[in-house]
């Protein structure tokens, strides 16, 4: 058995309401036992910051949101997809938009294994600092591009984990790999909606018997919750909040119409 599973009817309930917040925190804690170390809570993504705090603080459980599972698998989306293309990643130039100085330097940290010409912007106040880190561990210098609405249509992956973003998506290449990460939907008027914004995994091939009321496609976070940071491979990547295999994703996506 991986964990206590149990349903809490939230539909009236809004869990940014300290009233309703207190309300499930009560009956959380009825179905807590010593052994319950770890949250899941479906929709945590519509939850500010400071309520995830709370829940976290207050039922002594982590939260599962899938960051671990998104960061560490990044490289084998961006490698399988780059294979089915049938391109170099090597010459690739990659884009990281965040806007916490621990996060930026794991992501590039992560992504400078393949890649030679990153750009990085949104933690302005930390750049001297994340520059030299980056210079000590990698080798790599960081660009800090200043006009990036200018050039953005350079770079042919885009990695975005803040929420607000200054400058207008359109204006990325139309084939651009974009991963949002972040809790805000990415939108631009060329209404693309291929942005990835997870990865899935299946049941069945977890070895996990599924129960009736759960999918058997299932998010990142949901992932965590049950294996924790097992490394498995990932079946698909969400997009538009739908489910594609990497190939239909780069299919439908990705390659450019024409290319064989």
């Amino acid at each position: 058995m991986i964990g206590k599973i149990v349903g809490i009817n939230l539909k009236p309930m809004d869990l940014n309401n300290k009233e309703d917040l207190d309300e499930y925190l009560k009956a959380l804690a009825k179905l807590k036992d010593e052994n319950s170390n770890t949250l899941f809570i479906e929709g945590y993504e519509n939850l500010s910051s400071s309520t995830l705090d709370y829940i976290q603080e207050f039922t002594e459980m982590k939260i599962f949101n899938g960051e671990h599972t998104k960061l560490s698998n990044i490289l084998t989306v961006i490698r399988k997809i780059y294979s089915i293309l049938k391109e170099d990643v090597g010459d690739k130039e990659i884009l990281v938009i965040c806007d916490e100085k621990e996060m930026t330097k794991r992501i590039i940290k992560e992504v400078a294994k393949d890649f030679r010409f990153i750009a990085a912007i949104g933690c302005e106040e930390y750049n001297d600092e994340i520059y030299e880190y980056i210079l000590e561990e990698t080798g790599l210098s960081l660009f800090y591009p200043a006009n990036i609405h200018k050039i953005l249509n350079q770079y042919s992956i885009i990695i975005n984990f803040t929420g607000e973003l200054e400058f207008d998506i359109s204006n990325a290449k139309r084939n651009a790999i974009v991963f949002n990460f972040s809790k805000t939907n990415l939108k631009d008027n060329k209404n693309r909606v291929h942005f990835i914004e997870d990865y899935g995994f299946d049941l069945k091939e977890l070895g996990i018997k599924k129960p009736e009321w759960i999918d058997s496609k299932i998010p990142s976070s949901l992932f965590e919750a049950l294996l924790g940071s097992e490394n498995k491979s990932i079946n698909y990547l969400v997009a538009g909040n739908n489910y594609y295999s990497i190939k239909d994703y780069v299919n439908s996506f990705i390659k450019v119409k024409g290319r064989f």
